[in-house]
């Protein structure tokens, strides 16, 4: 198939790109008029040309479009596609408020193509592993989880949308999504409870950028997650971040870090200690199928590991969790 990429504004992208080029897709152009350098950049790095409108998708027979639009404007992109017949996978978010809410549940609703979101941890070799745990019973029943996710800022390198709220969304819609998508996978369960916090205690250069964020969650069975995101995170880190999880089971627990040892050992790891055995590094193999493959087939009609209501749920929870925020600034 022959894809493209509409907005070009996050460099998460990249990856779909890249799992469509092994898959053996063509990739044909980019969309994105701004001065952003990602589209200026990937359009060199990929030797494709850059496109000036959503209609030459269409002239060069484009079936499937990667969508990386400021987050404001994606679903705009997404009824573009859907009303020409292709398919789209976006990054995540795709709503930031419950007007874009309505509009993606009239989407997923017309089934008219395949809708994707770039909920890219659920495919991490890590937490396929975790996964495996679970569903074998090696923790018991689950009964805490704690994600911590520090970012870093990297302000000089974000576009100017970025720092603002109403387009950006901010840190429990924009990165709490996975968290949020996380436990619906790994749990499965309806929330009960839940209270968050979103403070302001540093980048005072941008009033409206938040730099901490804090969910508490009770499911059902008063199995509780707290989750805590931030844009603290050093800037000589050469990762991300330092992303971890932490599983308590009434059998044992697991520790994700999907980082590695950011002094050690690089690569994302899982550490399991159970009631009968000590802590212990586990192998983490191959995820058996990536995000973009999953994709493929919710196109060809087949089983996914990632489908559009799974979407809509972490969607709309993390933008109800978001408006009910206690909001702190110091």
């Amino acid at each position: 198939m022959k894809f493209a990429i509409a907005g070009c504004q996050h460099v998460h992208i990249k990856q779909f790109i890249d799992e469509m080029l092994e898959l053996g897709h063509q990739f044909v152009g980019i969309v994105d008029d701004s001065d952003f350098y990602l589209p200026e950049l990937y359009a060199k790095d990929y030797d494709v040309p850059r496109l000036d409108s959503l209609d030459r998708l269409l002239e060069l027979g484009v079936e499937v479009v990667g969508n990386a639009e400021r987050n404001d404007r994606k679903l705009d992109v997404m009824e573009w596609c859907a009303s020409h017949g292709l398919h789209v996978m976006t990054d995540k978010p795709i709503a930031v408020d419950e007007a874009g809410l309505h509009r993606l549940r009239q989407l997923i609703d017309r089934r008219e193509v395949a809708i994707g979101m770039m909920l890219t941890e659920r495919f991490e070799p890590s937490l396929q592993r975790l996964k495996r745990l679970i569903d074998d019973g090696e923790l018991g029943e689950l009964l805490d989880v704690t994600f911590l996710k520090p970012h870093k800022a990297a302000c000089h390198r974000r576009p100017d949308w970025f720092f603002e709220k109403s387009v950006n969304g901010g840190l429990i819609i924009d990165l709490l999504i996975h968290d949020v998508d996380l436990m619906n996978w790994l749990l499965g369960r309806p929330i009960l409870q839940y209270e968050g916090k979103l403070l302001k205690t540093t980048l005072f250069d941008y009033p409206e950028l938040y730099d901490k964020a804090i969910l508490n969650i009770v499911y059902e069975g008063l199995v509780t997650a707290t989750m805590k995101s931030d844009w603290l995170m050093p800037e000589a880190v050469q990762a991300w971040g330092d992303g971890r999880i932490f599983v308590t089971g009434t059998k044992g627990r697991a520790e994700i870090r999907s980082a590695g040892d950011l002094t050690g050992e690089p690569g994302p790891c899982v550490i399991l200690m159970t009631n009968s055995q000590p802590a212990q590094r586990l192998d983490v193999p191959d995820t058996p199928v990536k995000l973009s493959e999953d994709f493929m087939r919710q196109i060809r009609g087949e089983a996914t590991v990632l489908a559009p209501e799974d979407i809509y749920a972490c969607n709309e929870a993390v933008i109800r969790m978001d408006r009910a925020a206690a909001k702190l600034i110091l």
